[in-house]
Formats: C-alpha cells, sequence, structure tokens
C-alpha cells in the first residue's frame, strides 16, 4: 500500500524531514558530528532519543558522548586550560633560564676579578737561581 504525500506517518516513524537526517551508514562518527550532537543535547536543542536517530546511533551511544564531553571539560578546568606537553615546556624554559641567568652572573664576576688583577701593580719576574 502507497501513501500519498500528504498523509502523515504512523507515530513511532520519522516524517519526511527527519529521514532526510538520518545517517544510515554504520561506523565511527566524526569528532565534528560528536561534537554538534553533544552541544545540541546541552543547549537542550535536541532530546537523546532524537540526536540518537538523526545520527544513526543507540541513544548510549549519544550518552557516552555526553559523558566523555563532560570528563573534557572536567580535565580542562583541572589542569589550567595547559597541556602535559606545555607544562613540560614551560619547566625546562625555566631551567634553561636559569641556566643562562647564572652563566651571566659568573661572567660578571670573573670580567670584574681580570680587571682588577690587570688594574694591580705587576709583580716582577722571579730571579733565576743559577
Amino acid at each position: 500500500m502507497s501513501r500519498t504525500t500528504n498523509e502523515t506517518p504512523p507515530p513511532g516513524l520519522p516524517t519526511t524531514a527527519e529521514s532526510e537526517d538520518v545517517r544510515t551508514r554504520p561506523g565511527r562518527r566524526s569528532v565534528e558530528d560528536r561534537q554538534a550532537a553533544v552541544l545540541e543535547l546541552f543547549a537542550g536543542k535536541a532530546t537523546i532519543d532524537q540526536l540518537a536517530r538523526r545520527f544513526g546511533v543507540h541513544p548510549e551511544t549519544i550518552e557516552q558522548w555526553r559523558t566523555e564531553a563532560l570528563a573534557g571539560i572536567h580535565e580542562a578546568f583541572a589542569r589550567g586550560s595547559k597541556s602535559p606537553k606545555e607544562r613540560e615546556l614551560e619547566r625546562e624554559n625555566r631551567q634553561l633560564r636559569d641556566a643562562v641567568t647564572e652563566g651571566s652572573i659568573r661572567e660578571a664576576v670573573l670580567k670584574r676579578e681580570l680587571e682588577a688583577a690587570r688594574g694591580a701593580r705587576p709583580t716582577r719576574p722571579a730571579k733565576s737561581r743559577r
């Protein structure tokens, strides 16, 4: 039996607009897809069931994406928005800066001592004992 275009589908079946959004290809969703789904969920623009239907995944998958997003937000706030690599580079930078400062101080002290030694009266050469 075929339906005409002005008939509404039975409850539970997607409308024409909804069926165009449904992804039929199974598999891993892109980061952009997952991000868009979670942002819509957080904004209250769609429910978990609506997003699951639209992205062609189980509602549990959408809930997992939400959990992962919340964990990522928590981690970002907990670490002060710096990655472990950034913190390591900053530590190394501080060590190098300290080493350069110490070297500069030693150089200045040695120069001062050398100038003082040159300004002092020269000593006479020792006599040979022959």
